[in-house]
């Protein structure tokens, strides 16, 4: 699958398991790996101990991940991801913007 991306945005309104569902079934990707900054926030092999976190709001994952609050004035953040594609090929991809206006 060929497919170019400059970014992708999404709402801070997502938790953790929409936003994992929103990848596989409208971009065909499946993500292994979601960070924000330093932070590591989901990674696909430690899913079963990360459970706890699926039902966690974007922003409130990140929250509770790095144990600070995000800023009232910020508007978005930026998240990494890493991802396979269908056929279970890792895939580059660009950065994930998080608007939390819509949160």
């Amino acid at each position: 699958m060929d497919k170019i991306w400059d970014r992708f945005d999404v709402s801070g309104k997502l938790t953790l398991k929409e936003f994992l569902i929103y990848f596989q079934n409208d971009k065909g990707l499946t993500v292994t790996m979601l960070s924000c900054g330093v932070t590591l926030l989901y990674n696909s092999f430690f899913a079963n101990k990360q459970a706890n976190r699926m039902h966690l709001s974007l922003p409130k994952l990140v929250e509770f991940v790095s144990k600070k609050p995000v800023a009232r004035h910020q508007k978005d953040l930026i998240f990494e991801i890493c991802a396979d594609d269908e056929e279970g090929e890792d895939v580059e991809v660009p950065f994930v913007r998080v608007d939390l206006r819509t949160a």
